[in-house]
């Protein structure tokens, strides 16, 4: 549990101290720690998958293993990993964006007034004061439409990630623990033996906890997405023209 609240401590210290706002930028966040914690509750049962996989096999270990590579074929916990490296990646490149933009905004201050103090709140076009939470920048992407893409494209980067996930763990992880006996049968090893996933239940709920974590991002994810497109792109138009 310790390692645990060692990773969650910088997200969340990102998400209070970082002095650029913009819309939804604290729900990420909190998804990412959500995320993390789940990750962490849904790989207990899968600790001793190897020991959990057993076959009617008793002359070789080697058929066993070979029946265990040919059921899980592919990764199961590295992937959920994967995934949320991935989900973090699409996170910061916002954050990336938006801190370039206040580094712009900063340069562009002061070529028009070299003397001024750097600590002052700016407000200039495209960003509103914000004073919350020690935050001196909100982005307005009503102004800055380019920003506007660049967040759009980082939305739609995380429901392509969910909805990949979500697939692969309906589809093809949760059939692989269904408590079900199978036969096995391999090129060295023609059996066909008897195998089964003891824990079954366990597992199910480790990967149904994920279901439901990431089917509550994706809805998120395409409720914002949907919104951002209509309110500042579509109404937005029908507005007076904003300033460059």
């Amino acid at each position: 549990m310790a390692a645990i609240v060692t990773g969650l401590i910088p997200i969340l210290r990102t998400a209070v101290e970082a002095s650029t706002d913009y819309t939804g930028r604290t729900l990420w966040f909190g998804f990412l720690t959500i995320r993390l914690v789940t990750l962490y509750i849904s790989e207990m049962p899968w600790g001793k998958l190897d020991s959990d996989f057993s076959c009617n096999v008793t002359y070789t270990d080697f058929c066993h293993k070979s029946c265990f590579n040919q059921h899980f074929n592919l990764p199961m916990v590295s992937l959920w990993n994967f995934t949320y490296i991935l989900f973090a990646i699409s996170v910061l490149l916002m954050e990336l964006f938006a801190s370039q933009l206040r580094h712009n905004l900063i340069k562009k201050r002061l070529r028009k007034d070299p003397t001024e103090d750097l600590d002052v709140h700016i407000t200039i076009t495209g960003v509103k004061g914000h004073d919350l939470a020690n935050k001196d920048m909100m982005i307005d992407f009503h102004r800055r439409k380019t920003v506007l893409c660049l967040y759009l494209m980082t939305v739609f980067l995380r429901i392509a990630i969910e909805a990949v996930f979500l697939t692969i763990l309906i589809f093809w992880q949760l059939p692989k623990v269904d408590g079900e006996p199978f036969l096995c049968q391999t090129e060295l090893c023609p059996g066909p033996y008897i195998c089964i996933v003891r824990a079954s239940p366990e597992k199910q709920m480790s990967i149904y906890t994920l279901v439901f974590i990431s089917g509550m991002i994706l809805l998120t994810n395409v409720v914002f997405f949907l919104y951002s497109v209509c309110h500042y792109l579509i109404l937005g138009r029908s507005g007076p023209p904003s300033p460059v």
